[in-house]
């Protein structure tokens, strides 16, 4: 809750402070007087933005972007990139008790992928898309791929997955610091799908023999959360 509150105060006060002219107080201690100044901010009529965001790293995401203008007051966006599982926040724990045994089970990270596109609409700063305040419906796809080894070496090494589909409602504001860097910085509220893949140990014991066999135990679920999403793109236009 406290999230969501947090993130409602970010979208609702912060953002919409940015497509305003800011103010600046300057206070001249030698003269005792208090004035003020507008600096304009810098508006770029850029066609294109590669982009990168560096926070995405937390969640096991290398995040690369590429935003594209289409006419006057939208833009398309797309990201790509691999994914690594169990680092950062998506650390959980992955070691195993084997109940067969006296080592036990452990997920290693692997490589992955996600990609996602979004459509942005900026609705300010006279026509002069790539610039300001934007809002953005965004689909995005990721899986996430482990591997699963067996310290007692009873069983071959598998491989283990997390898939998601996520689509979130984003909003956002892209400044220009200059002529060809941006910082974007956005916000957004949605719904995810997860399917989750992950082994145990297990084993069968044949009463005939006195053996046990030992083999890898499934364990698939799924489901519908809600998502939170936010961040900082850092970008080279032309």
């Amino acid at each position: 809750m406290k999230k969501i509150l947090a993130l409602i105060y970010f979208l609702s006060f912060i953002l919409p402070s940015f497509g305003q002219e800011e103010k600046i107080v300057v206070i001249d201690r030698g003269s005792g007087k208090t004035y003020k100044e507008k600096k304009e901010r810098i508006i770029i009529d850029s066609k294109s933005v590669i982009k990168y965001s560096p926070l995405q790293m937390v969640v096991g995401e290398i995040n690369f972007g590429y935003e594209r203008k289409i006419d006057e007051l939208s833009s398309i966006e797309f990201e790509f990139g691999p994914t690594l599982s169990n680092i950062g926040l998506t650390v959980t724990d992955n070691h195993y008790t084997d109940p067969f045994g006296s080592s036990y089970v452990e997920e290693t990270s692997k490589l992955g992928f996600f990609g996602s596109v979004g459509y942005r609409f900026y609705p300010m700063d006279n026509g002069k898309v790539l610039n300001g305040f934007y809002v953005s419906p965004v689909i995005k796809y990721r899986i996430k791929n482990f591997g699963v080894h067996d310290y007692s070496d009873l069983l071959p090494d598998t491989k283990g997955s997390e898939n998601h589909m996520y689509f979130t409602f984003n909003f956002g504001v892209q400044r220009w610091l200059s002529q060809n860097f941006s910082l974007d910085m956005f916000g957004g509220i949605g719904l995810g799908y997860e399917s989750h893949m992950r082994f145990n140990t297990a084993a069968t014991y044949d009463g005939n023999t006195g053996i046990y066999s030992y083999y890898w135990d499934k364990k698939s679920f799924d489901g519908v959360r809600f998502v939170l999403t936010g961040g900082v793109k850092i970008g080279i236009g032309r």
